[in-house]
């Protein structure tokens, strides 16, 4: 195959759209102190999934969309099933910013109770959502810090009563489904602290796009975790052939584990090493369980194309980091894949300045090694050849030969 056989994608590879809904949770003052995230389907006729599915495709989705871009600074709610409480089913979201929802219909035992201590020592907060008595609630109640109550689904004697048990914890009050300003007031009156509802406002959609992973690499990033020791090696080869999972990888690394603070990441192995092999597990563990669709392999091939020949470049010009190179290359092929113009998606990932300087803004030594390929792959998929040479071209056979058994097994997959 000659080099202009370069698949030229001529409308966006498939992209999958994300869905997630957010309402904000509000304080005294009317001040917003966090969102709750919902799951929502993106199409109306979705088939039903259940609850940890829900639970994995609300969190992949945020990262997908970005914490920042979906949150800002505040706090996020998430629902848990029981899945969630016994380790099932992974949160990656940052745990100081997150307050795990613990819905009333998980059976309190003993494995969930030691789930809910294991979450409180990550850092994450516990919220009993509906609340309501049941026996065990003080068990419960020891470890929370805030409480939930459904005001459409109680009566206001027994939610006032609710409130007055629930006082003698350190725990916050949450007024769920106001839906008046005299909800609101009665709620304020006998004691809550916090206020949640259409009386406040509706749940606010937020679309987003991602690059939904491959059968193929859920299979392979699934054998990676079968072995104890995990083997960062495998798993960065899998991540490099996927452009949606490189960018959450980047973004959940980014945000930080420990105080949610912004890190500088430049590379899928930098990412790697910051997220450890417990958080790798349990981000690969909401990957599968997710189980979206996968898409049209032109843009894949484009993109890894590009990306091993901006490695390959930094490598032969001796450049600082070829892997950042890599990693900038690929990035810089996402316009292709989710039909979004780069300057959206300069703004919109929350990913290293330098990185998306680079592959977005073509900014810098390796932005400018970016625009060479970049350039070089346009001009021949339009039958130009007047950007040719001898290293350009080498480059680009090894780097098409590199990609093309993996584009092939992703068709034989699909």
């Amino acid at each position: 195959m000659s080099l202009a056989a370069t698949p030229a994608p001529s409308e966006p590879a498939g992209p999958a759209r994300v869905v997630v809904a957010r309402q904000p949770i509000v304080d005294l003052d009317g001040q917003v102190v966090g969102f709750e995230l919902l799951y929502r389907p993106t199409e109306p006729d979705a088939p039903a999934i259940s609850g940890e599915q829900m639970t994995a495709q609300v969190v992949l989705s945020t990262l997908s969309i970005g914490v920042e871009q979906l949150v800002g600074d505040k706090i996020i709610f998430c629902n848990a099933e029981r899945g969630v409480l016994t380790g099932d089913t992974p949160v990656t979201l940052p745990p100081p910013r997150t307050v795990i929802e613990v819905l009333e219909t998980v059976a309190i035992d003993e494995e969930m109770l030691a789930g809910c201590r294991e979450l409180i020592e990550r850092g994450f907060q516990l919220a009993l959502d509906d609340f309501v008595w049941v026996d065990g609630a003080e068990r419960l109640l020891e470890l929370a810090s805030i409480v939930k109550i459904d005001l459409l689904a109680t009566t206001r004697e027994d939610a006032a009563d609710l409130v007055k048990k629930c006082k003698a914890y350190d725990v916050l009050l949450v007024a769920e489904k106001v839906e008046t300003d005299e909800d609101i007031a009665w709620a304020r009156e006998i004691g809550f602290d916090l206020f949640q509802g259409y009386g406040i406002e509706r749940p606010h959609l937020v679309h987003g796009h991602t690059i939904a992973p491959s059968s193929l690499a859920r299979v392979q990033l699934a054998l990676a975790m079968l072995v104890e020791d995990v083997d960062f090696d495998a798993i960065e080869e899998t991540l490099r052939h996927e452009p949606g999972l490189v960018v959450q990888v980047l973004q959940m690394a980014s945000i930080g584990a420990d105080q949610g603070l912004r890190r500088k990441v430049r590379t899928v192995r930098e990412a790697l090493v910051l997220l450890g092999s417990v958080r790798i597990r349990q981000w690969v563990a909401l990957t599968i369980l997710s189980a979206q669709p996968g898409q049209s392999t032109d843009g894949i091939a484009v993109a890894l194309s590009r990306a091993r020949m901006c490695e390959l470049l930094a490598r032969r010009r001796t450049m600082a980091s070829p892997d950042f190179a890599f990693t900038a290359g690929l990035l810089s092929s996402l316009d292709l894949m989710l039909g979004m113009p780069l300057e959206d998606l300069d703004v919109t990932l929350a990913l290293d300045v330098e990185l998306k300087a680079a592959a977005f803004r073509r900014e810098g030594e390796v932005g400018a090694l970016v625009e060479e390929v970049v350039s070089y792959q346009e001009a021949l998929q339009h039958g130009d050849n007047s950007l040719r040479s001898p290293e350009l071209d080498a480059v680009a056979a090894v780097s098409f030969a590199w990609a093309m058994p993996y584009v092939t097994a992703l068709d034989q997959a699909g």
